[in-house]
């Protein structure tokens, strides 16, 4: 008896077992796969997978439940807008299959067209160097705006007198489908292209306001603030009155050429002669110079009103300029120091002495010059003021040392500071009418240790 050869048949026998088991499990699964596909194709149909702008909505029996609801919206816009209308975004249809129970419902698709897609309408944008400024309606609507803005600049019986009206920038009106939202009344397109924006901050004026205070009180530029109100004067503002705080940024320039015929001066050159008699810091003219003239015809280009440039076409010369020849001195300045006798201060006619005038005493001199002319130190010094002082009005008083001071009153003009050393005959200011005055004059003293003394008995 062959222990190995039992052995042989019997692991052979239950190998073979095994396998037809395994073979029995893969013929009942693929079985009941057939039969599963055989539901599934029995129980679900055909069907479209429905996406917009790349996000899946859901899945619908036909393409026509979509659809026919979209059409019946766009037939609502179109007779509330009286344009075509069209669809913002992309909606795609992906064939596939599935079961009633996992498609979109008639709420939903309803909820879905109504709500979720963008409807757009056929209107017309006015673009400004690529960028979108204002929608409106229509095309004619568009022109009238952009007429309605050049108006703002150029008067209605002006506008044979210009040669050109257009914008500065590249302008043109665009047909396109835009969101409902973003088409605008044409009452308001105008100023809102005019000021940049719909705000509006208004500041009525207030016993005590001017411009001045306004701008402070708002943090804005006196400047903005005439451009924000450019038919109110800012001289004359009232109580009530109701100004803007938005300063303009127009989103469009109107530009305007026209052409000017005028007359316009031609600089007269100027020459340098020196003189030996004068001062080196001293300055004459010898021969003044005279303007020419020329006519000149030009193009005039504004930009919203204010120029911009000018481009002449045709000059031609009336009168030829004069040249100016300026004397110049050489002569060595004099000490700025004082030298213990004085010089008549300016040119005029001695109206009041020093002594009793008018039953008080009157403590230097005056004398009667039109207002503007020179006035000169009487003796080199270091200017210690420069002001006005009660009836002097416009007072300078130079130092010339020893307790020496001379006071200069009722002048127009300073032409030295605080601290200047100045030299005998040097120009220091001008005759004027300020303070207490009969009329123009200069007031001229003499004080010595403060004390006035009678300038006649010092002045050579």
């Amino acid at each position: 008896f062959d222990i190995k050869q039992l052995t042989k048949i019997n692991t052979s026998k239950l190998t073979k077992k095994v396998v037809d088991k395994k073979r029995f499990a893969v013929s009942v699964g693929a079985v009941a796969l057939v039969f599963i596909l055989i539901g599934y194709i029995f129980f679900s149909g055909v069907a479209y997978t429905v996406s917009m702008n790349g996000s899946v909505v859901g899945k619908v029996r036909s393409k026509k439940e979509i659809e026919a609801l979209v059409l019946q919206m766009k037939e609502q816009f179109k007779k509330q807008y009286n344009a075509e209308i069209g669809v913002a975004g992309e909606l795609v249809y992906t064939k596939t299959r599935a079961a009633s129970k996992d498609l979109l419902n008639e709420e939903a698709i309803e909820t879905f067209v109504k709500n979720d897609i963008t409807y757009t309408i056929q209107s017309y944008s006015i673009v400004a160097n690529g960028n979108d400024v204002a929608v409106l309606k229509s095309k004619e609507e568009a022109e009238k705006v952009l007429e309605q803005v050049k108006a703002a600049y150029v008067k209605p019986e002006d506008r044979a007198k210009y040669k050109e009206i257009t914008f500065a920038e590249t302008v043109e009106v665009k047909q396109e489908f835009n969101e409902a939202g973003k088409i605008m009344p044409v009452e308001e397109v105008a100023a809102f292209v005019l000021k940049g924006t719909n705000e509006e901050k208004i500041h009525k004026v207030t016993e005590g306001d001017s411009f001045w205070s306004i701008s402070r009180k708002y943090n804005i530029k006196i400047e903005d603030l005439q451009k924000a109100n450019p038919k109110a004067d800012p001289n004359k503002i009232k109580i009530g009155q109701e100004l803007s705080l938005v300063v303009p940024k127009p989103l469009l320039s109107v530009k305007t050429i026209e052409m000017a015929e005028y007359k316009e001066n031609i600089p007269f050159e100027q020459t340098v002669e020196f003189s030996s008699s004068m001062y080196k810091d001293q300055t004459s003219i010898k021969v003044k110079g005279v303007y020419g003239e020329r006519e000149v015809v030009a193009d005039v280009v504004k930009i919203n009103g204010i120029e911009d440039s000018r481009n002449i076409l045709t000059e031609k010369v009336i009168k030829d300029p004069k040249t100016q020849i300026l004397l110049k001195g050489t002569k060595e300045l004099p000490p700025k120091k004082g030298t213990g006798t004085f010089s008549t201060p300016t040119r005029g006619a001695i109206t009041s002495r020093f002594g009793i005038r008018w039953g008080r005493p009157h403590e230097g001199i005056d004398y009667a010059a039109p207002i503007g002319t020179p006035v000169y130190a009487s003796d080199g010094g270091v200017v210690t003021w420069v002001g006005t002082r009660g009836n002097f009005g416009k007072l300078i008083i130079i130092d010339h040392g020893g307790g020496l001071e001379t006071y200069y009153g009722h002048l127009s003009k300073y032409f030295v500071e605080k601290g200047d050393k100045v030299y005998k005959g040097e120009k220091i200011g001008a005759v004027g009418n300020t303070g207490r005055t009969t009329g123009p004059n200069l007031h001229f003293e003499i004080r010595k240790n403060g004390k006035p003394i009678d300038p006649m008995k010092y002045v050579k």
